[in-house]
């Protein structure tokens, strides 16, 4: 596994009454699809803008590649890009001078500024609206333009808030590959969404935050794996009726080595914690009792079920 090039380390955040961030800490990693993942008002939003120097933190810090933020914020707005979960409207700017402006801003000398524009234009498919009214784009349009701004100086880290809301299913694909694209790079992406399914497909590592504190924090097989308790397998039956995957389902919780059996409408799920030979007597003992079985197979648990549960679970213990 590669070192972090980002150390979130204990943050907290207060805004009046409410705890905003409790003591938060995680990292990122180069090359990776980092997902950010939590319900409305659990801190995601507060956390990006921290680590993107829009705001500051009551205590704690964030490091990059070992440097302190807090002592060098320069270093946040040269080596991270933010992109927000909006774009203003701009009237009267038109693309080409909307990215001019932030290419300027950045401080690039006139070359390098050409080849930075020519760069991020290329690649994120700009080249057809360029003499378009910021205004007037779409938001799967506005979003492209969002990230090329982003990417102008040419960030390690990449903080995307919520860049998949509000956009039709064509333009959430193209979102992702060109996002898949920059950690393929290199480039450490951390990106939060509500749209769990679609983090899934892209993401190699996520942070659980719920009321201001992190659930958990790694790769995502690894979540999936402590959810699922073990080994999950998915049955399914021939011509399943209520009662059958009930039988079925209550079969398979008698053995001590199954754990968290779930009766579903094809038959059921459940995980176990035996090896290969486990699983091949269990399949014996199903057939032998009378289960006609169409299906046999590892079923991760998807990254939804594993938040419901993450979020369930912890939420019971307090």
């Amino acid at each position: 596994m590669t070192e972090p090039c980002v150390e979130v380390r204990n943050l907290r955040k207060r805004f009046g009454p409410v705890q905003a961030l409790d003591g938060i800490s995680f990292a990122l990693r180069p090359g990776e699809v980092h997902g950010f993942i939590g319900p409305n008002g659990a801190g995601k939003t507060t956390a990006m803008r921290i680590i993107a120097g829009v705001d500051i933190a009551d205590s704690g810090d964030v490091f990059l590649n070992g440097e302190s933020l807090q002592d060098h914020p320069e270093q946040s707005h040269r080596r991270i890009g933010f992109m927000p979960d909006y774009l203003d409207s701009y009237p009267g700017i038109l693309v080409w001078e909307y990215l001019d402006f932030y290419a300027r801003v950045f401080g690039t000398g006139r070359d390098e500024r050409r080849r930075r524009l020519d760069d991020v234009v290329a690649f994120t498919g700009l080249a057809t609206s360029l003499e378009q009214p910021v205004a007037g784009l779409s938001k799967g349009w506005k979003q492209r333009l969002s990230l090329a701004r982003v990417l102008l100086n040419d960030p390690t880290v990449l903080v995307l808030d919520e860049p998949a809301a509000g956009l039709d299913p064509r333009a959430r694909v193209e979102l992702r590959d060109l996002v898949t694209e920059l950690a393929r790079h290199g480039k450490a992406v951390f990106i939060s969404s509500h749209i769990l399914s679609e983090l899934a497909e892209m993401c190699t590592a996520v942070t659980i935050i719920s009321e201001g504190r992190i659930r958990s924090s790694g790769a995502v097989d690894a979540l999936r794996q402590t959810v699922d308790q073990g080994r999950r397998l998915a049955i399914r039956l021939l011509g399943p009726t209520p009662d059958q995957c009930r039988r079925l389902a209550l079969f398979l919780s008698e053995s001590p080595r199954i754990v968290a059996v779930e009766e579903l409408a094809s038959g059921a799920a459940c995980s176990i914690t035996g090896d290969d030979d486990f699983k091949a007597q269990l399949l014996a003992a199903l057939v032998a009792e009378g289960f006609s079985i169409t299906d046999f197979h590892d079923a991760a648990s998807t990254l939804e079920e594993a938040f419901m549960a993450m979020t369930e679970k912890e939420a019971r213990h307090e």
